[in-house]
């Protein structure tokens, strides 16, 4: 129990820098703006923290060990590399390109045995969101070498 609540106040800890950085970003409240997306993230996660600090669960250390008995351990950590290589590679590739190998590989990592398909997929994706980013929230993501 007091490792759980050890947790839960790291996470309260990072909560609330995390609401004060977001503080000194943008100068208002705008839907599209900059602030308001991170401050509801970090008023979220400080109200589930201190709800995990005030009650960390009797069987929670039971009901971890059940949950991750089945677990495939590769898969997440190879998911978490590749999301670590997707972050590197953004400014170098571009965003639609990054971003559809990312689901590409993803989607496969995954189980799916249908690479045309989620090429066909991530491609839609990425540069389907790549283009509402730019053309309706007038955010610029990265283009990449190729200007996409």
């Amino acid at each position: 129990m007091t490792g759980a609540r050890t947790f839960g106040g790291v996470l309260l800890a990072l909560g609330v820098i995390a609401f004060v950085a977001t503080m000194s970003v943008g100068d208002g409240w705008a839907a599209s703006g900059p602030r308001l997306a991170p401050a509801v993230a970090s008023v979220a996660l400080i109200v589930l923290s201190a709800a995990f600090l005030i009650w960390p669960g009797d069987d929670l250390a039971e009901h971890i060990r059940v949950a991750t008995a089945d677990t495939d351990w590769p898969t997440p950590v190879l998911l978490v590399a590749l999301l670590i290589g997707y972050a590197l590679s953004l400014e170098t590739l571009g965003y639609a390109l990054a971003t559809t190998i990312f689901y590409w590989l993803a989607a496969w990592l995954l189980g799916s045995r249908s690479p045309v398909r989620d090429i066909v997929i991530a491609v839609v994706l990425s540069v389907a969101t790549s283009y509402a980013f730019s053309e309706f929230l007038n955010v610029q993501l990265p283009n990449g070498p190729w200007g996409v």
